[in-house]
Order: C-alpha cells, then structure tokens, then sequence
C-alpha cells in the first residue's frame, strides 16, 4: 500500500513539473512573439544606435598611451658599511628614506602631486618651442580658450614661465596645478602598477591626445621622481661627508700648525743650553706625530664614506621607454558601427520587455481588486 501511494505522489510531481516546464515554454513563446511583433521599432533602434557609435569613431579623436618601465633596486652593499662607519664617528646615516622608496610607496610617489607638478614644471622642447610641460598640456587641452573670456586679467594672461618653481606659484597658478593634477588622477590617464605582486617591475602608462606630450610628460615623471629620490636618499650621506670633512679640515690645520712650531723651537733654541731645547721640541714633534696620524684616519674614513656612497645602487633601472611614433587607440568604424547597433537594440528590447511585464502586473493587480 505504502508503495502504491510513493508512486501516485511521485507521478503527480512528475506531472506537476512537466506542467511547470510547460508554461515556462509557453511564457517563452508569448514573449517571443511580443517582440517579434515589435521588430520594426527594435530595428530603428539598432539603426539609430549604428548610427550613433559610427559618428562617435568618426568624430573621436585618437589616443596614445606612453609606456614607461623599470625595475626597482635593492639597497647598495656599500650602504651597510656607510651606516656603521658613521655611526663610529657619531653620525647618523639614516636608513628610514631608503625604506619609504620601496615597494608600494615608490608607486604613490610616482603618481603624488608633488611628482606631477614637478615633472609639469620642466622646460622641454615641444614641437619647436621651448616651454616648461604644463604650457604643452594647456595647448593640448585647450584650457586656454576658457581664460580668455575670463574678466580676470590675471586668468586671461596666465602662464608658466621657465624656471618658476612650484612654491613661487601664485594662487591661481597653484588652482589650475590642482584641477590639471585631479583631472589626470580621476581620469585614469595616469596608471602606475607591477606587472604582478611578485615581480619588481613597475609599468607607468600616461595616456593623451598628444603623443609628443604623453612621451615627454613620461619620461620627465620618471626623471623628477628620480631625482627627488636621490636628493632624499643621499641626503644624510652628504651631511655625514660634509661633516668628516670639517673634521678633516680642522686636523689639518692643528697638524700644519704644530710642523710649523716645531720647526720654529728648533730654529730659535739651536744656540742655546741642551737641557732647554730638549723639552720643547719633544712636545712639539710629539704633537706633530700625534696630528698626523689622526689625519691620516680622518682621511681614510673619508674616503671610506665617499666610497661607499658612491656604491649606492640607483633607486630604479629604466627597461622600457616610450619611442615615437606611438601606437594610436581609436574606435574602428565597423567596431563602432557594430557596438552601437546591439547597444540600441539591446536597449529597445529590454524597455519593452520591462515595459510589458509592469503592465502585466497592473492588470494582475486589478483583476484581484475586482474579484475581491
């Protein structure tokens, strides 16, 4: 009996999915032929959307992307014996800006404000005419149409003239520095990232209407972040050197000095009773002996600290650099054509597909209302 009954339940589910897969199909059918009665507008659609992407790679201007690469370095054998060396002395070598260079942090400075400002501020040579970056980048932009309807006199005769540093920028030499720097961070134009987690190469892609300016703005990015990192780096170093050698200088003197008097006792006491020339010129070829070996050791740490600055491996080791001419990105005029078309088309589809399904709900939700 039991038996009878598990194979009249499960007919009935057999049954009761068959029915459910039945009005799936059924469903199906009813929206396909709702479409299909429709073709016409969905065509127009996909014709204007066509239309639309076609215009759009005409009428698009093309894109070059600089690409720049490198590999960051380790630290510097040498590094280690210049630190111990000159903490010997009493100096501090500093290792802390050596560390705020490596890894993810050297990737935020490329890309930081005081990177692209500095690299916007360099005198290049554009096109025939020698100007600092930031002028290349208004002509390409054409920011400038904007300023001469400015009522400002300041904004209508705005410029960046070779030489000027960012902290003599005025303040609306800095606002517009702002808004260039913004628009390059949120657009994307700048990208600055490994090849992977693992590897210690790092790719810097700058993309622009302009190639000339995409391949200067590169390499001159690089170049300050460079320079900004060997000025850091080495900073201590220069100190500690600067020092010794004041050092060295001092010992010097105190040495020569003590040459010149003892050569002076032994002159003025030639004539005189042996019992007096004896203890001076003692004292002073003692001193004498005694500078001279402590110079002889300033020296040699000094040139010790030269060396092994000299050692110092450099922060970055250029793989890649961007050579003209640039490959161009632009929207093919089938790829164009072709995108627009199924966007339009798509678009159409899934209005009339929404539009039916709420109306279908509305009449559902009425038909209750009334029988209730």
């Amino acid at each position: 009996m039991e038996n009878k009954d598990l194979e009249k339940e499960n007919f009935e589910g057999t049954e009761s999915t068959e029915l459910s897969l039945k009005d799936m199909v059924r469903i199906a059918k009813e929206w396909w032929k709702y479409l299909l009665a429709r073709w016409v507008l969905i065509v127009i659609f996909g014709l204007v959307g066509a239309a639309i992407g076609l215009t759009v790679s005409l009428t698009s201007k093309p894109k070059y992307t600089a690409h720049l690469s490198f590999a960051l370095m380790e630290k510097g054998t040498g590094a280690s014996g210049l630190a111990s060396l000159a903490s010997s002395f009493g100096y501090d070598i500093g290792g802390g800006s050596a560390n705020a260079f490596s890894g993810d942090n050297l990737l935020e400075i490329i890309k930081s404000q005081r990177a692209v400002e500095q690299a916007l501020l360099t005198p290049v040579n554009y096109y025939g005419r020698r100007e600092n970056l930031i002028e290349a980048y208004i002509s390409v932009t054409k920011m400038r149409k904007g300023w001469e309807r400015s009522k400002k006199k300041e904004i209508r005769e705005l410029s960046y003239p070779i030489g000027q540093q960012a902290r003599s920028l005025s303040r609306v030499q800095d606002s517009v520095m702002n808004v260039i720097y913004n628009t390059m961070s949120k657009s994307g134009s700048l990208s600055v990232a490994k090849i992977n987690k693992t590897s210690g190469i790092v790719n810097v892609d700058f993309t622009s209407g302009d190639e000339l300016f995409a391949k200067l703005f590169v390499e001159n990015l690089m170049d300050q972040t460079y320079r900004f990192y060997r000025e850091t780096k080495t900073a201590q170093s220069r100190a500690n050197i600067a020092m010794m050698q004041h050092t060295a200088d001092s010992v010097k003197r105190l040495y020569d000095a003590a040459l010149y008097k003892g050569a002076a006792v032994s002159q003025v006491n030639m004539n005189m009773a042996m019992q007096y020339v004896a203890v001076p010129k003692i004292k002073q070829q003692t001193d004498a002996q005694l500078y001279g070996t402590v110079y002889a050791e300033v020296l040699k740490n000094l040139e010790t600290l030269k060396l092994d600055m000299a050692r110092e491996t450099p922060l970055v080791q250029i793989i890649d650099t961007p050579q003209l001419p640039l490959e161009k990105q632009k929207i093919g005029k089938i790829k164009g054509t072709v995108t627009g078309g199924l966007v339009g088309g798509v678009l159409i589809i899934l209005y009339l597909l929404g539009a039916r399904y709420v109306k279908k709900e509305m009449r559902d939700d009425e038909d209750a209302l009334d029988q209730n």
